[in-house]
Formats: structure tokens, C-alpha cells, sequence
């Protein structure tokens, strides 16, 4: 009996172990099927992230065929008005050629007459009469040919042809959207120790005594100063010349960014900037700077703001080399154009930055 007693106990006790364990299992099995939840959910999401992707490349792919769609036009368009101006060049010279012709033979024609008129005449046979007549024939025969005014027939091909390509660049750039936005410096909001050129369009650090000032749009802790126009709508570009320079920071800013001292500098404080920093160019993200892989530094940074898709992007403007793109919340407030030439670096950062206007 006492057998019989512990066989039950320890089967009660394996039954429990077992139970626990089962318990463990169906636990497990809740676990895994959570996680193959979670494995599907993040399929549908990769795969809707996927299609997302492949539709924005599609998008852009049209917008690019479209862009260079408005090329093939405009200069289709150059083409045939240039070709219609030669043709209307053309058919007036011929028309004057032909013109003149008609007249020359239409004088031949009362020539030959003339010489027919003349000779049948002087066929006739000998008469008192014919004396008399040839005296007045004579006098009614008496044609010159005049030659009409001569018309040109050179053609200077550089009426028509010349610098063809120098041409449709000077027409092409007055067509160009964005075409190169001609900014200025905004002297208000420059930081004291900024000295701007007179036409504000190109500014440098310099050590001065400075006069307290009450103006709270200038900046008092960062070197910077923003441009005179603002934009909420539409895409602008434009370049800044950084040729010499060991550090810089240029790009844009919200209206209402912090004239003063700031925890971060970067996109959550309302500023997309590029900056030059230790002999590198960094784009000023957060929550820490992204590296810029560049073979050669640029000399100059060109900056296309398009407001419409919010997004901001940069360019080593001598190649077009694309170097960074910064996507911005929506834009409610203006977004203007930010500077920083940095301080001198012990003489080795004097250079200053220039917003370049191209002479074309």
C-alpha cells in the first residue's frame, strides 16, 4: 500500500512537471506566434515600403523625361524659329532676283524687236520712201538697256548662323526655371562682427568694437547673417562662392530660427545647413553631423530650395554634384537663405563668402 502511495505521488508529480512544462510550451508557442506576427507585419511593411520607393523613382523618372522634354522643346522651338527667319531671308532675296531678271528680260525681249523691226526694214528694196522711213524708224528704235538695281547675293552666314550655340544659351537662360536667384545679404540681421560689401552680396569676419543693439532680428552668438528674400512656394537656386575658405556654413533657415545661443545647430532647430569643418564637409543633421564623401572640396555650393516638395539640397555647383538633400517639415512659416563664414581661424579662414551672380 505504501508502494501504491508513493507510485501516485510521484506520478502526481510528474503530471505536474509535465503540466508546467506544457504550460512553458504553450507559452512559447504565444511568444513565436507573436514574433511571426510581428515578422509578417514588417513584410507588409518592407513590401509596402518597396512599392513606395519604386513609385517615387517612377515619379522622378518622369519628372526628369519631362524636364529634358522641355529642353527638346525649347530647342525645337529655336530651331525653327531661326530656320523660319532664314527661310523669309531667302525667299525675299530670291524674290528680288527674280524680279530683277524679269525686268533684264523683258528688255531683251524689246531688243531682239528692235533688231527684227530693223532688219525687216533694211530688206525692203530701195525707194525715195523708204529714205523717209528709215530716218523715223530709226528714231522710234532708238533702246538702251538699263540696267535694274543690282541686288545683294552675298550672304554672311553669320547673319543666320554665327555663335548659334552662345545664342540659344543667352535665350535658354532667360527661360531656365529655377533660373539662378539673385539674392542680396540682409545687413539687419548680420551678426556685429560681419562686414558685408556694399551691394550685400558678400560678407566676412572681422574683430571690431561693436555697439549694443536692440535689434532683435540680427544674430549675437553665431557669426551669421540670412538673406533679404524669403520663400514659402515655388523652387529657388542659388550659388555661393567659398573658394579659400578652411570653414563655412551656408543653407536655410526657418523665419523665427534663435538669433542666439542654441543647444543644437542643426534641422531640429529649424536650420538645413552644410558645413566645412576640420578639412570635411558635413551636413548638419541630427542628432549628430552626417559625413560628406568628396574628392576635392568645392569652391563653390549651389543650393536648390524647393519649397513645394520641402526639401533643400546641395551641389558642388563647378560639377552639379549632387552632395546632400535634407527632407523639411511642412513649410508654414518663410525659409530664408542662412550664411556663416566663420570666425578667421588665426588668419587661415579670411576669405569671404560670396553669393555668386553668373555674368551670363
Amino acid at each position: 500500500m505504501y508502494t501504491n502511495h508513493m507510485k501516485d505521488t510521484n506520478n502526481n508529480c510528474n503530471k505536474s512537471l509535465l503540466n508546467d512544462q506544457k504550460e512553458k510550451l504553450i507559452q512559447a508557442i504565444k511568444k513565436i506566434k507573436h514574433e511571426v506576427d510581428e515578422c509578417h507585419e514588417a513584410e507588409k511593411d518592407t513590401y509596402a515600403d518597396a512599392i513606395d520607393v519604386e513609385n517615387q523613382f517612377e515619379d522622378m523618372e518622369r519628372e526628369i523625361r519631362a524636364e529634358f522634354q522641355n529642353l527638346h522643346n525649347f530647342l525645337d522651338e529655336e530651331e525653327e524659329r531661326d530656320l523660319e527667319r532664314l527661310r523669309k531671308e531667302r525667299d525675299r532675296r530670291v524674290k528680288m532676283l527674280k524680279e530683277r531678271e524679269r525686268k533684264i528680260a523683258t528688255q531683251g525681249r524689246d531688243l531682239e524687236r528692235a533688231i527684227g523691226t530693223l532688219n525687216s526694214k533694211l530688206a525692203e528694196d530701195d525707194s525715195p520712201k523708204l529714205l523717209k522711213e528709215i530716218k523715223d524708224l530709226l528714231k522710234r528704235c532708238e533702246v538702251n538697256f538699263v540696267r535694274p538695281a543690282p541686288v545683294d547675293s552675298e550672304i554672311c552666314t553669320g547673319q543666320f548662323v554665327g555663335p548659334i550655340q552662345y545664342k540659344i544659351w543667352k535665350h535658354m537662360k532667360a527661360s531656365l526655371y529655377p533660373n539662378i536667384s539673385m539674392l542680396t545679404f540682409d545687413p539687419e540681421t548680420a551678426h556685429p562682427l560681419l562686414t558685408l560689401s556694399a551691394n550685400n552680396t558678400t560678407v566676412h569676419f572681422e574683430e571690431k568694437e561693436t555697439v549694443a543693439d536692440e535689434n532683435k532680428k540680427r544674430f549675437h552668438y553665431y557669426y551669421c547673417v540670412m538673406g533679404r528674400e524669403g520663400f514659402m512656394h515655388g523652387r529657388h537656386y542659388w550659388e555661393v562662392e567659398v573658394r579659400g575658405k578652411t570653414a563655412w556654413r551656408l543653407g536655410v533657415a526657418r523665419e523665427d530660427v534663435c538669433r542666439g545661443e542654441m543647444n543644437s545647430s542643426t534641422t531640429a532647430n529649424g536650420l538645413w545647413t552644410l558645413a566645412l569643418k576640420d578639412g570635411s564637409i558635413v551636413a548638419c543633421t541630427d542628432p549628430k553631423p552626417t559625413f560628406i564623401r568628396t574628392a576635392t572640396l568645392p569652391t563653390r555650393i549651389g543650393v536648390f530650395l524647393d519649397c513645394d516638395k520641402e526639401e533643400v539640397s546641395f551641389y558642388d555647383a563647378l560639377t552639379m554634384t549632387a552632395l546632400f538633400s535634407f527632407s523639411m517639415d511642412s513649410i508654414l512659416i518663410p525659409i530664408y537663405p542662412f550664411y556663416n563664414p566663420c570666425d578667421t581661424d588665426d588668419g587661415r579662414n579670411t576669405a569671404p563668402i560670396t553669393i555668386f551672380h553668373p555674368s551670363l
